[in-house]
């Protein structure tokens, strides 16, 4: 799979990461090409494969994808919740 670009995650991004904490900026799973929000409810990716994205486009323009589980329709992009 052929992604790139993003930045490696620091611990504070890492501890975000796993509490699903709401905040600005996206992590890309290099392993599967997949970017999500932070506050996705998908299960976390292994660290090492983990890279992060200030805005989607930079994962777009590096190859990933927009995850299907945080960005579905009636899902809320920030806090990956279902809105009535």
């Amino acid at each position: 799979m052929a992604v790139k670009g993003g930045i490696e995650a620091s611990d504070q991004d890492w501890a975000d990461l796993l509490s699903k904490v709401t905040r600005d900026g996206f992590y890309g799973v290099s392993s599967t090409g997949i970017y999500c929000d932070f506050a996705c409810p998908s299960r976390p990716p292994l660290r090492k494969n983990l890279r992060i994205f200030e805005v989607a486009e930079e994962a777009e323009a590096g190859g990933y994808r927009r995850c299907k589980r945080c960005a579905a329709p009636g899902v809320h992009a920030r806090t990956g919740f279902y809105s009535r």
